[in-house]
């Protein structure tokens, strides 16, 4: 061979302990993780948060019912957490009140119902009373109900 030719490396032999085998699964573990990352991301629903309007509207009625419970005697009372987080419009709420508690309370669920309906024209409020409620359909309920106060 000539000195100032280049010489093909394929042409060339090299010796088999020089050539070293890489492992790539750590490489490919590293980008199967990341991807799968996006695309979970991607692929999950994201929840959508209401605005800040609605938020300040919600808090105000929540406040609102406080009140007039407080003032009609209730004790204690329960919401649905939708209702409380806003992700669905205020036109039928339903409150769980529990009545046996409550001594200074003259009225029934029905009675309260329809004073809430009175105070709150433009929404339907249904008033349930804990106590009347089967267990079965209690423990159901209470899984996704927050306190009022």
């Amino acid at each position: 061979m000539v000195e100032n030719e280049i010489t093909n490396i394929s042409e060339t032999e090299t010796p088999k302990e020089e050539v070293q085998k890489i492992d790539i699964e750590p490489i490919k573990s590293l980008v199967k993780d990341k991807t799968s990352k996006k695309l979970n991301k991607s692929l999950n629903k994201k929840a959508k948060k209401p605005s800040w309007w609605v938020r300040s509207r919600r808090k105000k009625l929540v406040f609102d019912l406080q009140i007039a419970l407080k003032y009609l005697g209730v004790k204690k009372a329960w919401v649905h957490n939708h209702f409380i987080n806003a992700e669905e419009k205020a036109k039928n709420i339903t409150i769980y009140v529990d009545i046996n508690n409550s001594q200074s309370i003259n009225y029934d669920a029905q009675e309260l119902d329809v004073l809430m309906d009175n105070k709150f024209k433009k929404r339907k409020i249904t008033v349930i009373d804990v106590s009347s409620l089967q267990p079965a359909i209690k423990e159901f309920v209470f899984k996704d109900v927050t306190p009022l106060f």
